[in-house]
């Protein structure tokens, strides 16, 4: 990319790098990594023609949430939150659009006109638009809600 002076690079973040969301900690600290790494390179590689994208999808209709990893113990302090968060997820995920709109935004990050974020149409969009634009509060407020949280 350098060579030929142009480039894109994607990079697959999730709402989670903008929005985190209960009981889900190591997968936001992932995601939240991925969003300064390509905010950073992005910077650095400017210089050669090449650009830095992020698709920030919601969720889903995979097996994500089959294939997540499980902690070895528990702590029973939060297992009955816990429990709810889990039941949450799956409800989301098998309600999810399918993994095509991921595509065709990765396939539009790629190949369209630069910008540093892409959500999917739908909650994904509607996700990054309250984060923008809402009070903190209240946003918290709906996250915890919309995983079945008072």
């Amino acid at each position: 990319m350098r060579g030929q002076r142009s480039g894109r690079i994607v990079n697959v973040s999730s709402v989670l790098g903008f929005l985190p969301a209960p009981y889900m900690a190591l997968y936001s600290a992932s995601k939240h990594a991925i969003e300064g790494l390509a905010e950073t390179l992005d910077h650095e590689v400017r210089q050669f023609g090449i650009r830095v994208s992020l698709v920030e999808p919601s969720f889903t209709n995979t097996n994500l949430d089959l294939n997540a990893p499980q902690a070895m113990s528990k702590i029973s302090a939060y297992s009955k939150e816990l429990d709810i968060v889990s039941q949450a997820i799956q409800r989301n995920v098998q309600k999810a659009p399918p993994p095509q709109g991921v595509a065709d935004t990765i396939v539009r990050a790629a190949l369209g006109a630069w910008k540093m974020r892409h959500t999917p149409k739908g909650e994904a969009s509607m996700l990054a638009k309250l984060r923008r634009f809402m009070p903190a509060g209240p946003v918290g407020k709906g996250v915890r809600k919309s995983f079945g949280l008072a």
